[in-house]
C-alpha cells in the first residue's frame, strides 16, 4: 500500500509501515533538520515542507499524520485543537474535503498523546472523530504503551485509525492482553533491579519506571537536552542515556538522526529533541501488520455514556459510539530489561544536578522517595565531588 506521511518528524510512523512493505510516496514535515533525515532517508519520496502551502495529495491507500502534541499535552501550553500548532490537523481534513470519496484512502492513521482524551473534557478527540465521521470514516483510538512490545521505555500515545470500508476495531482491538504492575513505588526498592528518572523534576513526579525509562523528552527550544536518568542502587550510581540508546529506544536504528552527517550545521543535542517527539516504530509497525491482516476484536464494547473525558479506547460508526474496554497492552512481549538493553555507557549525572534533585525530592510533599533512594544519590554526590 502506499503512504502519505503529514507531520512526518523523523519518518517513526512511515519506517515501521516501510519494513512492512508499503510504499512512501510523500513527506510533509516543516522542521528544516527532520527535513533533511527525511530527504536522506527516503529519498525516492516527494518532500513538502508546510501544510499550509500543501495543495493535494497523491492517490494513496494510507495516510499518516503524529499532528503537533504541544498544544495537547500535559507539560504544554494545553491551548487545545484549535492552538497554533495542534490546529493544524485542520489541514489534514481540508486536504481529504477536496477528494471525491472514491478517491479518498481507505486507511486514516493518527496519533497524539494521552492528555488531549482529558484537555478541555476531550475537545480534541470529538473534533477528530466528528471530522473523521463526516468524511465517511468508520473510527476507533486506543492508547497503547510502547513497553508492550518489549521496548523498556514506558510511552503512551493514542492512535486512531480510521477506514472507509474496513472494520478499525480488526487492527487496534485484536491484540488485547493484561497490562502486567512493572514499575512500583519510588518509596519500594529492589536492590538488584535498576530504575528510570527524571533528574529534572522531583518535586512533582518523578516519572518512576522500574526496568525502564519514562518517556523520552525533547529538551527545550534551545536545545538543551534533558535525558531521563538510570539509577543503579547496587552501585550508588546515576547516569544519563546517550542519544544513541534514546533512538533504540524509539525503534529507530542507532545513528537515525545523526544529521552531522549530512552536512547540517547545528546542535548535536537538538538530536533530542528530534528523538522525543518521535512515533515509536514498534507501535507503527503493529499497525501496519494489522491493516494487512485485520483480526477480530477481543474486547467489549460498550455505550459510550455522558462523560466529563473520552476514555483509554472507543469506537465509533454509522450507528453510534462505545467505550472499548481493552488495555495498554497491545503484545504479550515482555520487557527487556533496561540495563540489558542500552549498548551505550551512561553518563554520570553531575553533582550539582544530582543535589538539585535531592532538594526537590526532600521538599516535594506529593511523591513519597525511599530513604535508600535518596541516601544512594547522596554517595553518587560525594563520589561527583571527588
Amino acid at each position: 500500500m502506499r503512504v502519505v506521511s503529514l507531520f512526518s518528524g523523523i519518518g517513526g510512523l512511515e519506517l515501521g509501515f516501510h519494513s512492512k512493505g508499503y510504499s512512501p510516496l510523500l513527506f510533509c514535515e516543516i522542521d528544516p533538520i527532520a527535513q533533511t533525515i527525511l530527504k536522506n532517508r527516503f529519498a525516492n519520496a516527494d518532500h513538502h515542507s508546510d501544510i499550509k502551502e500543501l495543495k493535494s495529495i497523491p492517490e494513496c491507500e494510507v495516510i499518516t499524520a503524529g499532528f503537533p502534541c504541544q498544544d495537547l499535552s500535559q507539560a504544554g501550553g494545553k491551548v487545545g485543537i484549535n492552538g497554533h500548532r495542534s490546529g493544524l490537523v485542520h489541514h489534514l481534513f481540508s486536504l481529504l474535503s477536496k477528494l471525491r470519496k472514491k478517491n479518498r484512502p481507505e486507511w486514516l492513521v493518527i496519533e497524539n498523546v494521552p492528555y488531549m482524551l482529558r484537555l478541555d473534557q476531550g475537545k480534541a478527540m470529538s473534533v477528530l472523530t466528528s471530522q473523521i465521521a463526516s468524511l465517511g470514516y468508520r473510527w476507533a483510538y486506543r492508547v497503547v504503551d510502547a513497553r508492550s512490545f518489549g521496548i523498556p521505555q514506558r510511552r503512551h500515545r493514542v492512535l486512531l485509525v480510521a477506514s472507509k470500508s474496513e472494520d478499525p476495531g480488526g487492527v487496534l482491538f485484536a491484540d488485547n492482553y493484561d497490562e502486567p504492575e512493572l514499575d512500583g513505588k519510588p518509596s519500594e526498592i529492589d536492590e538488584a533491579a535498576v530504575y528510570g528518572f527524571y533528574w529534572t523534576e522531583g518535586s512533582r513526579g518523578v516519572g518512576w519506571a522500574k526496568e525502564g525509562v519514562p518517556p523520552i523528552k525533547c529538551g527545550s527550544t534551545l536545545g538543551i537536552a534533558s535525558p531521563p536518568a538510570v539509577w543503579i542502587p547496587s552501585q550508588d550510581y546515576v547516569g544519563t542515556i546517550a542519544i544513541e540508546d534514546a533512538e533504540r529506544l524509539q525503534g529507530f536504528p542507532e545513528g537515525w538522526t545523526n544529521f552531522l552527517d549530512y552536512g547540517v550545521t547545528a546542535k548535536p543535542s537538538l538530536r533530542w529533541r528530534l528523538v522525543g517527539n518521535a512515533v515509536s516504530t514498534a507501535i507503527s509497525t503493529w499497525v501496519s501488520e494489522r491493516l494487512i491482516a485485520p483480526g477480530q476484536p477481543q474486547v467489549d464494547y460498550r455505550p459510550l455514556s455522558n462523560r466529563s473525558s473520552w476514555p483509554n479506547a472507543a469506537y465509533g460508526d454509522a450507528n453510534g459510539q462505545w467505550q472499548v474496554m481493552s488495555t495498554r497492552w497491545a503484545s504479550s512481549n515482555r520487557q527487556q530489561k533496561i540495563s540489558d538493553f542500552l549498548n551505550m555507557p551512561l553518563s554520570p549525572l553531575s553533582a550539582r544536578a544530582t543535589q538539585g534533585f535531592l532538594k526537590r525530592a526532600r521538599g516535594c510533599t506529593n511523591v513519597v522517595y525511599s530513604p535508600r533512594f535518596l541516601e544512594s544519590l547522596e554517595k553518587h554526590t560525594e563520589t561527583m565531588s571527588g
